[in-house]
Order: C-alpha cells, then structure tokens, then sequence
C-alpha cells in the first residue's frame, strides 16, 4: 500500500501580457496485492482512492475493507482457471468502459494527431459524420471537479498555454464535432480549446482531461445482464464475458503501425448462458480495433463510475479521468497474457522460531 500527495504550482507569464498563478492538490491511496499462480502467470489487484486534500482520503475501516478485498480478489484469481481466446458478447464495468473509451477514442480525438502524417488520422476527415452509436456523446471538461463525490484527476483551471479550461463536447448523438486543441491550429480549427497540456520539461501538445461517456439508451445493471445472456444465446455462445476491474491499456495510432489497443484486465468473469454461477477467469487481455469495436456497442447501464490515472504520451504523464457507464458489446475479443515460466517457490515461508 502506497500514499502519494502532491500539489502543483503553475506560475505562467506570457508576451501576450497573461499572468496566471494556479495549481491544485493530488492524494492518492494505492493498494496492490501480486501473486503468482501455480502455472507462472503474474496475477495483481488493486484498489484506489482519488481525492483533491489528503485529509478527503478514507478512514482506516475503508481502507482495511479496501486490503480485505484486494486480496480476496487475488486469492480468487490465483485459483482461477486461465482465460481462453474468445470472440463474443461482453459487459464492461463503468470503469473497464473509461479506460476503454480513454484508449481506443481519446487519442484519436487530440488535435496535434491530425495534421500529423505519421498519425493513422483516424477520425480527421469525420467531423459531422457519425463515428459512435447515436445514443452516445462524449464529452471533456477539466472544470468538473467530482463525480457524486469522488474528485476528477483531469481537473484543472487553466490549461499549460495559459488557456482557461472549458467544457468541450467532442461528440454529439453519435456525431463528431470537434477534436481536442492546443493553441497548435489544424485545419478548420484555429483555436484552443483548454487542452494543451504537458508534464513539466516537455513540449505541449493536446490531450485529454475528464472523459465523459453520456447515453440515451440506459438500462438498470440487471437489464445489462439480460440482455448479455440473451445476446450469448442469439450467438450460440455458452459464455460471455464481465470485465469487472481494468488496471489500464495502451493504444497504437501511428501510420506506419496496427491501428489496435490493448486493455488490461484484472478481474474477469465469464457469465453463463444456462444460469451456471459466473466463473472468475484470468489471465485475458481486451484486444482489437477502433472502428470495429465502436459498432458493437448495443447499451449502457444507468450508473455512471469512475477510472482515475495518469496518462503518458508525447507531452509527459498526465492526470485524467474517464467517468462513463457499464456498456454492453456485440463482440468483444480477448487473447492470453504472456506469462512467466517460473514457478511459485516449492517451499513455504518459514515462521519465525522454526527449527533448523
């Protein structure tokens, strides 16, 4: 279990006369559990808390709750039967959806991507045409501070060109409207919109703040699930998938690369079309690409989650938050994670005052 504090301190004078002084506060609990499991694949879990004053952190009962779960999960998982590759229908958590729309779209969307020629320019050539389901809209804005009262990494007042940080809805009902912008131009956007950002000794570029994913086509989580096993069965699947907890991902949107991401999971359930109690899994990794995973999306719950991390790219890491709710998808394709060949130690620790 880690504790971090942080707070940052932006002091920004410009030739165009600006003046600015601003920052804010960062905590953050990390807890980890790691194991290995008899085959030699690496397990992990974990469980975070965000706030914007360490004092806002949770109190010890939480955070004991917290530990007990964490290593219950990687208890679990330890035991649980490895994942096997499979294409089919599949719900991902509110927070597996963040990470998931953070990877897959928000990249896309940055501005300095689309004049870039060594970019794959996924989306340059699509404003007012369609790219989401049309009960999707996706939406950044740094000024939200919370979610029912959990704070938003992806806050802040001003961006890193002295820009004041405002809401941008990228897109509308399935439509794409705008790209996240520094004060770089691209064409048909001349001008900023609050997201140059960078990590201290880089260079700015643009890039995402607070991901909001908002839908019109909302269901209670037990109605997800119908609808889960219903699509399994339209298949003729006996499972499909439950991404619980993800850990993060990575994305590929250079030209001269495989236009595909990857998200890791930590917690996967497979979820039985014949009432079998769902069997935990692991060992699997979200693999695919953009376009085609965009069309599978069928709905979403009603409960919005929260996904805290900080995001690395060409301008530094940087704070960000996806707040979004679970999804249902059509299709959904997972792969095995590599794993080590060692193995657990044979012999168990030995106890303190054990004879020799």
């Amino acid at each position: 279990m880690s504790v971090e504090a942080q707070r940052v301190a932006n002091t920004q004078v410009t030739t165009e006369g600006t003046r600015l002084e601003h920052g804010r506060m960062f905590a953050r609990l990390f807890i980890t559990a790691r194991g290995k499991a008899a085959d030699g694949m690496d397990l992990s879990t974990m469980e975070t808390f965000e706030a914007d004053d360490p004092a806002k952190l949770p109190k010890d009962a939480e955070i004991l709750a917290a530990v007990e779960k964490a290593g219950a999960h990687l208890t679990n998982l330890l035991r649980a039967a490895p994942a096997d590759p499979f294409v089919g229908p599949a719900i991902l958590s509110g927070r597996a959806t963040g990470v998931f729309f953070h990877e897959i779209f928000g990249h896309r969307i940055e501005g300095h991507r689309q004049k870039d020629e060594s970019e794959g320019q996924t989306f340059t050539k699509s404003v007012g045409k369609p790219i989401l389901p049309e009960f999707l809209s996706v939406i950044f804005d740094p000024t939200r501070h919370d979610q029912d009262g959990v704070a938003l990494n992806g806050t802040y007042t001003y961006d890193d060109e002295g820009v004041k940080a405002r809401k941008v809805t990228v897109v509308e009902n399935g439509i794409l409207k705008t790209f996240l912008m520094s004060r770089a131009p691209i064409d048909g956007f001349p001008q900023s919109n609050g997201h140059g950002r960078r990590a201290p000794g880089n260079e700015v570029v643009s890039r995402q703040s607070n991901l909001f994913l908002e839908s019109s086509r909302k269901v209670s989580d037990a109605e997800l699930r119908k609808m889960l096993i219903a699509e399994v069965k339209k298949q003729g699947k006996e499972y499909g998938l439950y991404f619980d907890q993800v850990t993060g991902g990575y994305t590929t949107t250079a030209r001269r690369g495989l236009q595909a991401f990857t998200v890791i999971p930590l917690v996967v359930y497979r979820v039985y079309a014949d009432g079998r109690p769902d069997e935990l899994i692991r060992g699997a990794d979200i693999v695919g690409t953009p376009l085609s995973s965009f069309a599978e999306i069928m709905a979403t719950s009603d409960r919005m989650e929260v996904f805290n991390g900080v995001c690395g790219a060409e301008s530094g890491d940087v704070p960000v938050s996806a707040v979004a709710p679970a999804i249902l998808v059509g299709k959904i394709e997972i792969q095995r994670k590599e794993r080590s060949q060692d193995r657990p130690p044979y012999l168990s620790r030995p106890t303190d005052g054990a004879q020799q």
